[in-house]
Formats: structure tokens, sequence, C-alpha cells
């Protein structure tokens, strides 16, 4: 008897603190598990994404898009453009990619530029592509960056401006994107919205060198072709100007740690 009575005070507390709480902090728990189910789900989506397992993620990555998830979206988008579960849909990776990129996804919006650029599920509108990379550029989005450079260089409607082209390149370049580096190398050798500068030309083909892949392979080839219409002293100071870039565009705190590494005179 004295444990039944017990449990029904305890029962009785438990509903006066709810009902103490108020409808608004009982709601916002309520939301809180919501968001903490979410997460979750979109962590077990992300899974097979990540195992490559495609037709399992975009069953479980469709509902959370559907309900607003920009990553969701994201993830939905290349699904789609890439073709990873058939023939690739660009006009369903479209819709998700904008989805995506108006809540901010920077990835999507660079999508979202070169969709336009190049007319994958719509029209070409050269406009749109320079906003959406404008968007993903003001994030400091290295590929972004030389995307937007290139349109510059002459693309459909987009004015042609080889200036803000370098402009772009040479931000893409700080931030170490090699086909940004050689774009600015193709500016110099040509003199394109700069003057004319061979030794500057072989400096940015060296540097674009450094990276990987086609960016790598095309610029191994121009540095060699144009290396070998210049002096000895013209490869030489050319090399010396990509040292001076290389430490310009290392950390303050590298340089200070080999500042104090240096050996003192004695």
């Amino acid at each position: 008897m004295i444990a039944c009575i017990n449990r029904w005070v305890l029962l009785a507390a438990l509903a006066g603190g709810q009902a103490a709480m108020g409808p608004l902090q009982v709601r916002a728990q309520s939301l809180d598990g919501m968001h903490e189910s979410a997460g979750y789900a979109l962590t077990d989506a992300l899974m097979p994404y990540a195992r490559r397992d495609y037709g399992r993620a975009l069953a479980l990555l469709a509902p959370l898009a559907e309900r607003g998830n920009a990553v969701a979206q994201l993830k939905l988008g290349i699904i789609f453009s890439r073709g990873k579960t058939g023939s690739p849909d660009q006009v369903a990776a479209l819709r998700w990619f904008t989805k995506a990129a108006e809540q901010g996804q920077v990835e999507a919006q660079f999508e979202l530029g070169r969709i336009y650029r190049d007319g994958l599920g719509t029209r070409v509108d050269g406009n749109a592509a320079v906003s959406w990379l404008e968007r993903a550029a003001e994030k400091d989005t290295p590929h972004a960056l030389n995307a937007l450079g290139e349109l510059y260089l002459g693309h459909q409607n987009v004015p042609q401006d080889f200036a803000v082209a370098r402009s772009w390149f040479l931000r893409g370049a700080q931030e170490g994107n090699s086909a940004a580096m050689y774009n600015l190398g193709v500016l110099y050798a040509l003199g394109q919205g700069v003057a004319q500068d061979e030794i500057e030309a072989l400096k940015w083909f060296a540097l674009a060198a450094a990276g990987i892949g086609e960016d790598r392979d095309r610029a191994l080839r121009a540095r060699s072709r144009l290396a070998e219409r210049l002096t000895p002293v013209e490869v030489l100071w050319a090399a010396s100007r990509v040292e001076d870039w290389s430490r310009a565009q290392l950390p303050m705190s590298v340089l200070a740690s080999a500042r104090k590494q240096r050996p003192h005179a004695t």
C-alpha cells in the first residue's frame, strides 16, 4: 500500500514538473529531440555515401533533403550530376544544388556556377554562372576563384576582361590552386591584361607544375617549352621569383619558427 502511494506521489510530481515547464519549454525539448534525430539520420545516410553505396545513400538522403537539410541536398546534387546510380540527371542535380546553394553550401554554389556555365540541365547563362561562382569565391574557394577567372577570358555573355581574369587567378593562386597558377602563366606569356613577361610566365608555370593531375602535366609542358626559349640566366631569375613567391605564401608562424631555428652568428 505504501509502495503504491509512493508511486502515485512520484507520478504526480513528474506531471506537475512538466506543467510547470510550460508549453514553450516542452516544445523546445521536442524540437531538440527532432534535431538530434535528424543529425543521427544524416550520419546514417553519409555512411553508405562514403562507402560508395549510392543507392542506399540516395534512399536515406532523399527524405532529409526534402525536409530542408542542406548537406543532404548537396549530396543528392552530386549523386544526380555524376550519375552515381545510373545516367546523370542534370535537371534533378540543378534542383538540389539550388536548394543547397541558397542555404549557403559553398560547394553547391560552385556546382551551380559550373551548371550555368556549361548549360547542364538548363540553358547556358553566363550571368548566373558569374553570380554563383562569385558567392563561392567570396569564401576563398580555390576552384571557384579559378573558374570565375576563366569566365572573364571570354565565355558566352560574360564580357572579356583579362585584367579582371588576372585578379581572380591571382587570388586562386594565393589559395594554392594550380590551374589558376597555370592560367597566370598563360596571361604573362601572351601579354593579355598585363605586360608580356616570359620570366614571370615561367615562374607561374613552375609553381603550377608542383600540382597534381592534368594541371601538373600541362604546366610541365609549358615550362619546358618556355625554358627552351629563355637564356640560362633568365631561367635562374624565374627560379628566384618562384622561391620569393613560395616564401611569401608561408604562414607567419612557419616563418617565425624558421627564424628561431636559424643559427646565430658567433
